[in-house]
């Protein structure tokens, strides 16, 4: 006589399957999640934090000098507003890295007489990042 022996013919056992399909589930909520969230994009249009710290008249300019700006900034990505009027600044890069750190500055030629404030705007989104009052005799 011929012995038979009983094969078992399935693939997968079912604790296997049971991990495998909540792993699955895991990943694909991750990955949805990271792409509702916008992490791993490009965040080019969230405007930057930071401040102007001091300022200083130097001869017949204004000296107004940045604090840390996060995250790390060009110069170019930003626009300088003179009493609600554009304005184009001396930048001065004491780093020589582009971006704006602390201690750089930018110089303000012949402000009006009186009370002054000059405005800090991110370009790509045109909002204000900071800005500082001066009173200039």
């Amino acid at each position: 006589m011929k012995k038979m022996w009983k094969l078992n013919n399935k693939a997968v056992s079912p604790v296997i399957a049971t991990i495998l399909m909540v792993a699955i589930t895991v990943v694909l909520a991750a990955v949805l999640y990271v792409m509702v969230m916008g992490f791993g994009g490009d965040n080019a249009n969230e405007t930057p934090s930071g401040s102007f710290t001091t300022t200083e008249k130097v001869l017949a300019t204004e000296k107004i000098v940045f604090g840390q700006i996060t995250p790390s900034t060009n110069i170019t990505e930003m626009k300088f507003l003179l009493n609600g009027a554009p304005v184009t600044p001396t930048y001065v890069d004491l780093a020589g890295d582009t971006s704006i750190s602390a201690g750089d500055y930018i110089v303000i030629a012949t402000p009006a007489l009186g009370s002054n404030t000059v405005s800090m705007i991110f370009i790509s989104t045109g909002d204000l990042v900071d800005e500082i009052t001066f009173n200039w005799a």
